[in-house]
């Protein structure tokens, strides 16, 4: 799992932007090379994610939502708002798709 997916718009969903995420208790993180690697203990499967979706990992696990973890990245990094709002939904659905993230409300 990595950024690299650009589409315009931005959130579909405006409620999304306010809402938080925590790592799921079944997963070990580890940095490995640029990259950050999760490991899901529930089905041994193995995931990577770049700088932003790392990142993104880090901001989330200190309880920010993503509205504020969007104002942060466009501080940090040269992305336009759209894509990176659309690269964020696309992280979260797929991390949730494979159980590693859940909504910490």
């Amino acid at each position: 799992m990595t950024l690299t997916r650009h589409m315009d718009g931005g959130f579909t969903d405006l409620t999304m932007r306010h809402v938080a995420y925590k790592l799921s208790s079944d997963i070990l993180l580890q940095e490995v090379a640029n990259e950050l690697v999760i490991l899901n203990l529930a089905d041994g499967q193995y995931y990577g994610l770049n700088e932003i979706g790392a990142r993104i990992i880090e901001l989330m696990s200190s309880g920010e939502d993503i509205n504020s973890i969007t104002e942060t990245l466009l501080e940090e990094f040269d992305v336009e708002q759209t894509v990176l709002e659309r690269d964020i939904q696309t992280l979260i659905e797929e991390l949730q798709e494979h159980a590693l993230i859940e909504s910490a409300d």
